[in-house]
């Protein structure tokens, strides 16, 4: 999915798919063993329920959805299905769905369920293949109308123009189903021979391959360049695009690669290895989405006193509006509206080139310790950070995350001239990150850069949670805050 939106669906299908396993089980033994007359069914699912709600049963019935779940995600049922048929995500669903039945006749010969023998077993398979599958061909089917209105569309870039890649970008111009737009392709010169696909721009040649991802917003990369002549140049474009966590598509076999994951599946028959150096969509980023929004949401509430008195002294001590809102870069280089107090006075940014000879930092950040621009409510906002929580809200709306790179302004990411500092955009940004906890202004723009990188390839829900215990004394003792 190419949005918030995209994550909620992902994660209500997941939820959807375990109330159906629930489903196919009540339906399985009310099929097998609810009297047949039709007043006796409510009755005996009540009794039936009423007999089996004991702590040791909850447990198990928790034990047994974990399980449900991992075996689901293990099968791939969540990646993303957009060039795959529905045969193959039918057959994903089939063998997941036989792993959660055998492990429930598992579970249920543990906590001594009499009545899910190895037939009512059977049954619960059958019912939740027709039941998740007729739903995953309803899903498929709306994302299908969703992508030809032009919805849940993902902007594509090829690296190549020969037959392949003509084949492709005849493939994406006639089956808008798959929601792809070409943002264009590079290669050393204009010579698609399909006259239909004169309208796709040619957007520079191999060379200004880092020049166009960084202007263009791009999800994805097609690479089509022949193996056998241009093997260097492919090599060199994984790793331009990997440094930035843009996901590859390879016509071909893997090739060395540093930081990116491969998975090797097919499209319309074509063998393809996809590539990604920023972490993948499963359990455990779907988790952190689900952190993010209920902790969003608690510290929101919590807060609402505080914002209060904030929002008062603001007004008392400045003329100007209370929030300040920017203009930010975050997860694939979308740009968003961020959210601040107001720190500073209301003609800050229109100052800002006046004050340049000031800049205390390297790169292309601006820092003055000593800013002439600051209110004093807003130097005491700055050094407690409280001038940050309103992000909060960014966070539950799904722009960022509670830990993750701290978003750049427009400003400072133009500035970004290094290939390799920009793979910061793989991710969401943050409400705090490494750098916030490991000294801030105190340390150099580049060694900033690198511990975002650092954030992101040695991510974990863990390094998440530590990251969050290390922020509250780090705002405390106001360690490297300007």
């Amino acid at each position: 999915m190419t949005s918030r939106y995209g994550q909620l669906a992902n994660f209500s299908l997941k939820i959807t798919d375990l109330g159906l396993m629930l489903l196919a089980l009540a339906m399985a033994i009310v099929v097998n063993y609810a009297p047949s007359d039709k007043p006796g069914v409510p009755a005996y699912a009540l009794d039936f329920l009423s007999t089996r709600v004991k702590v040791g049963n909850a447990l198990l019935c928790g034990l047994l959805l974990i399980i449900w779940y991992i075996a689901f995600e293990l099968q791939g049922l969540y990646r993303s299905h957009r060039l795959a048929t529905f045969g193959d995500e039918f057959k994903e669903i089939a063998r997941a769905i036989l792993i959660a039945s055998v492990s429930l006749f598992m579970v249920a010969e543990v906590g001594g369920w009499n009545t899910i023998t190895l037939s009512t077993t059977g049954v619960v398979a059958g019912i939740a293949i027709v039941l998740i599958g007729g739903t995953r061909l309803l899903v498929r089917l709306n994302l299908r109308r969703l992508r030809l209105g032009g919805h849940n569309i993902k902007k594509l870039l090829l690296v190549g123009n020969g037959p392949r890649a003509e084949w492709l970008a005849t493939q994406v111009a006639e089956r808008s189903d798959l929601g792809y737009r070409l943002v264009g392709y590079v290669d050393e010169e204009r010579r698609f021979k399909n006259r239909a696909l004169t309208s796709v721009p040619w957007l520079g040649h191999f060379e200004d391959l880092r020049r166009v991802i960084a202007e263009e917003v791009v999800d994805e990369v097609f690479i089509t360049l022949p193996i056998k002549s241009q093997y260097s140049r492919i090599e060199e474009a994984i790793t331009i695009l990997e440094e930035q966590g843009i996901m590859v598509h390879l016509f071909s076999d893997v090739f060395p690669h540093r930081l990116a994951r491969s998975r090797a599946w097919e499209f319309e028959g074509a063998p393809l290895v996809s590539l990604q150096s920023a972490p993948s969509l499963s359990w455990r980023t779907e988790a952190k989405r689900v952190i993010d929004f209920v902790g969003s949401l608690l510290l929101l509430m919590l807060c609402l006193p505080l914002f209060l008195l904030v929002a008062i002294g603001i007004k008392f001590d400045s003329a100007g509006p209370i929030l300040f809102v920017q203009e930010r870069m975050g997860y694939n280089k979308r740009r968003f509206r961020m959210i601040k107090f107001r720190t500073m006075t209301v003609d800050a940014e229109a100052r800002m080139e006046e004050l340049e000879h000031l800049n205390e930092k390297d790169g292309p950040v601006f820092k003055i310790s000593a800013d002439p621009r600051m209110t004093r409510v807003g130097r005491i906002l700055r050094k407690l950070s409280i001038d940050e929580l309103p992000q909060l809200v960014n966070v539950l709306l799904g722009d960022m995350s509670l830990v993750g790179p701290r978003p750049l302004p427009m400003r400072d990411v133009l500035g970004l001239n290094v290939a390799w500092q920009k793979r910061r955009f793989s991710v969401k940004p943050g409400l705090t990150c490494l750098w916030q906890v490991s000294g801030r202004s105190n340390l150099s723009f580049e060694e900033w850069m690198q511990l975002d990188l650092e954030y992101i390839d040695r991510w974990s829900l863990t390094l998440d949670c530590k990251i969050l215990l290390r922020t509250i004394p780090a705002i405390l003792t106001a360690e490297g805050a300007t």
